[in-house]
């Protein structure tokens, strides 16, 4: 992992919504990836038929990839299945969220640091314009 995007991910999971939001997700993926099983076992067509299948078909279709190896055939196993489907789309759009926010804040901080880095160049400038412009004033009326 390149130094950028472990920074990148750090700052992910210091961020207390997203990691908030991404745990309860995935405690969510889990719970439902059991549950599945015994709500599919109530019709004799099920294709998923223990926790390792659940678990497998719950994590396949919260991320999107959704395999098809393993579908619910039940009612209620396909509500189950729009649930996680609907819970992997708020969690990869609240990641591409606090990314593009990440990514706009370090872009502000970098144009703040060069505009207050440009500020004190000039100020050091004007400071010695000052300077000169003094001593350039004390001379003439020495002289004068």
């Amino acid at each position: 992992m390149s130094g950028q995007s472990h920074r990148l991910t750090r700052r992910l999971f210091h961020h207390r919504k997203f990691r908030t939001v991404f745990v309860l997700i995935l405690i969510f993926t889990v719970v439902l990836g059991f549950t599945i099983v015994p709500i599919e076992a109530t019709s004799p067509l099920a294709r998923i038929h223990t926790s390792e299948e659940g678990l497998w078909w719950a994590v396949t279709t919260v991320t999107g990839v959704g395999y098809g190896d393993f579908v619910p055939i039940t009612t209620l196993g396909r509500v189950v299945g729009a649930l996680l489907q609907i819970s992997g789309v708020l969690m990869f759009g609240l990641i591409i969220g606090i990314i593009g926010v990440t990514l706009t804040k370090r872009q502000e901080e970098y144009s703040w640091f060069r505009l207050f880095d440009r500020l004190d160049q000039l100020e050091e400038k004007l400071n010695a314009l000052e300077k000169k412009s003094k001593f350039l004033i004390h001379n003439g009326e020495e002289k004068g």
